[in-house]
């Protein structure tokens, strides 16, 4: 394994790490500063739906911008398949980075393990993004299946538009740190109440996994096919309207900058080609 799909490696899954733990982290820490009906300080530090908004979002920004030049910043296995699909990531390639997100994703709820009580993590489900039961009534039946998949599509969707979309033409990479962020702070703001705003299902495996071995933990798989199809669907469907339609035709000479292992091809950074 040579030294640059080591360290893309490395990146994906401290990037993918950092984005799991500090965004299940802020739901959590919303369950535990709500938590009881004596007022005490903490509830006074309670982040609320805003708060957990910005903590995704943020700390997606953030972690996009550190990892982009280094792994390509995708942190997100819909993104890497949705690539691999379009022919812009090599095999290899794309099940390292896979790996590598799943494994940081899987550790990052470890650490949230030891990071709050069962008490805490049980009420907040390990931060792990569920249907609401509460707008949707049963999460079981068909027709919140289906709506849930359809939010996190549309949010996969234009999240993956904002990352791609914004570097187009651009020698700097990171200038997708902020609209992603931006991005999935508002779809956070719309649908954190109704899916959790997932938009990656690192995000939701990382923590469902350890939320399962939780003391009298109800089955935590039943709304898996919302946070896989959802986040897959979307990102596939936003690679074909880039690919396709939006930015198909463009002169090379408007090509961005490739990233670290990349060839540019008519699409924005991040899709360019696999060599």
């Amino acid at each position: 394994m040579d030294t640059t799909i080591r360290r893309g490696m490395a990146a994906e899954l401290l990037g993918t790490f950092a984005v799991v733990y500090f965004s299940a982290g802020a739901v959590c820490v919303n369950f535990l500063t709500a938590t009881g009906t004596t007022p005490s300080p903490l509830h006074a530090q309670q982040p609320g739906l805003i708060g957990v908004a910005l903590a995704q979002g943020l700390t997606l920004a953030a972690a996009l911008a550190v990892t982009v030049k280094v792994s390509g910043g995708f942190l997100n296995p819909a993104i890497t398949l949705m690539l691999w699909v379009f022919n812009r990531l090599d095999n290899r390639r794309t099940v390292l980075f896979l790996f590598a997100q799943l494994a940081g994703a899987v550790i990052a709820g470890a650490c949230l393990r030891f990071t709050f009580a069962d008490t805490v993590l049980h009420e907040a489900r390990m931060g792990t993004p569920h249907l609401n039961p509460l707008t949707f009534g049963s999460t079981r039946a068909a027709g919140a299946i289906v709506a849930g998949t359809t939010v996190e599509l549309l949010l996969t969707f234009f999240l993956v538009f904002a990352i791609f979309g914004a570097t187009w033409g651009s020698v700097d990479p990171e200038r997708a740190a902020l609209p992603a962020g931006l991005m999935l702070v508002a779809g956070t703001v719309v649908a954190g109440p109704i899916t959790g705003a997932c938009t990656n299902p690192a995000r939701w495996f990382g923590t469902v996994i350890w939320e399962q071995l939780l003391p009298e933990q109800a089955n935590p798989w039943g709304d898996t096919f919302v946070f896989l199809a959802g986040p897959i669907l979307g990102a596939l469907l936003a690679g074909l309207v880039l690919h396709r339609f939006l930015f198909a035709g463009m002169a090379e000479s408007s090509q961005p900058k490739p990233l670290a292992g990349a060839v540019p091809a008519k699409l924005p950074v991040g899709l360019a080609k696999k060599k």
